[in-house]
């Protein structure tokens, strides 16, 4: 079940929660740390994802961290198209790449980090390990550093840009765009929900919006497919 540990417990015991996240990487043997540049060329030498790759335009890859967006996207829209387990090879991949100061890329890793987090949800010990990567910025820089990033993880996890993000969807000016901005809004829920404990929202009400962008998404694909979608498009 998600926020079954607060965000102080996770943030105050920290020692134990790395040896947790240690001991359970070593046991899976899921987490491994690497670089942007050895993900891309591990998913590159990877026969399943060639096909879907090949499609993806160069200048949706043209930069590290361009193409780990294109990656997480292609993760998402994987899932969304019905194919989950290959879905969760790319996100467990993606999440292998750590939070070195650099939100240009970590975004990205975060966006897979929930995702998988949902897809595992009954998987109590695992969640836990996702949500400890997840917060991992929050606990480096100086304090005041450290301060700044909490009070802007807690307004997020409040849906403070939620009414704005709907807003956009509302004007989008195609439905492709449409679709990129449920998708990008899916990405949020999904974070909220994991820490819904921390927030002041209601979880039935972040359960339904997710489930309903779920299957608008769904939907589209189903009819459009997969290619007519960033990072196979724009």
């Amino acid at each position: 079940m998600f926020g079954r540990n607060s965000q102080n417990d996770l943030l105050g015991r920290s020692e134990s929660a790395d040896l947790l996240v240690n001991i359970l990487t070593k046991e899976t043997g899921r987490r491994k740390e690497m670089k942007v540049k050895e993900l891309i060329e591990e998913i590159e030498n990877d026969a399943e994802f060639v096909s879907y790759l090949n499609q993806v335009p160069k200048k949706n890859k043209k930069t590290q961290a361009s193409y780990l967006e294109s990656l997480n996207h292609l993760a998402y829209l994987l899932y969304l198209d019905g194919q989950e387990e290959m879905a969760k090879k790319l996100l467990d991949r993606i999440i292998q790449v750590p939070f070195e100061g650099n939100y240009n890329t970590w975004t990205f890793v975060a966006s897979s980090l929930v995702l998988l987090a949902y897809l595992e949800r009954e998987a109590e010990n695992q969640v836990f390990v996702y949500k400890k990567l997840l917060l991992s910025p929050l606990e480096q820089g100086e304090e005041s550093t450290q301060n700044i990033r909490r009070r802007v993880h807690q307004r997020f996890l409040n849906g403070d840009s939620l009414e704005q993000k709907l807003a956009k969807i509302e004007q989008a000016s195609s439905p492709e765009s449409e679709m990129e901005r449920r998708l990008l809004f899916l990405t949020d829920l999904l974070k909220i929900y994991l820490f819904i404990t921390e927030s002041t929202c209601e979880e039935t009400n972040i359960q339904a919006k997710i489930e309903e962008n779920m299957e608008i998404l769904k939907k589209y694909i189903k009819e459009h497919e997969i290619y007519s979608l960033f990072p196979f498009k724009g």
